[in-house]
């Protein structure tokens, strides 16, 4: 294991006594490149493991707090698609291809509220193709699958007066009707 160009700083966390470890644009590789990053842990009560992400704006010795909207942290997947010798990201050797993020609520009322974004590459470039909000509301760019089941987003039998979505099934094409919702239910 290799730690590149930084130094990592260990002192007690203000107010704990626990120790404190600041790492900062790190890289861990092996000789060979076969070695993944493992967190290993065990504690009483089967407590679990956790690897924290804490978001502010300002600086280190000013933290202020985040505002709607705000992407919070999350997980990023790069891929060699070009021979070279980058250690970390290059665009051109070591592209981006898939995030999962957090972001902080747009709504100004609510900055505790998150939101769950999953975004993948494709020949377009990387694009958000499912958010979950805070509410469990899912929202997904393109079609829905489950087993058999197929919903699509593209409109068919555009003539008539009701709109009609395809759905597949069992590899047979159906036209679903989206009914307007007039009245409310007690």
């Amino acid at each position: 294991m290799s730690l590149l160009n930084r130094q990592i700083i260990c002192s007690a966390e203000p107010g704990t006594g626990l120790p404190k470890h600041i790492i900062g644009n790190v890289i861990v590789r092996s000789d060979d490149n076969s070695e993944h990053l493992y967190i290993d842990g065990a504690a009483d009560g089967g407590s679990p493991i956790y690897v924290g992400i804490t978001k502010s704006r300002g600086s280190q010795s000013n933290k202020l707090p985040i505002e709607p909207g705000d992407i919070l942290g999350g997980l990023q997947v790069y891929a060699r698609v070009k021979a070279g010798d980058s250690l970390g990201y290059c665009h051109e050797e070591t592209p981006l291809h898939g995030s999962i993020m957090f972001r902080a609520s747009t709504d100004t009322t609510d900055v505790l509220s998150t939101e769950l974004l999953l975004a993948v590459n494709s020949r377009d470039g990387l694009q958000v193709k499912l958010v979950l909000d805070s509410h469990g509301h899912l929202n997904v760019s393109g079609n829905i699958k489950t087993g058999e089941l197929q919903i699509t987003d593209e409109e068919v039998l555009a003539d008539q007066p009701v709109k009609f979505v395809k759905a597949i099934y069992e590899d047979v094409e159906y036209a679903i009707p989206l009914y307007s919702i007039r009245e409310k239910l007690s």
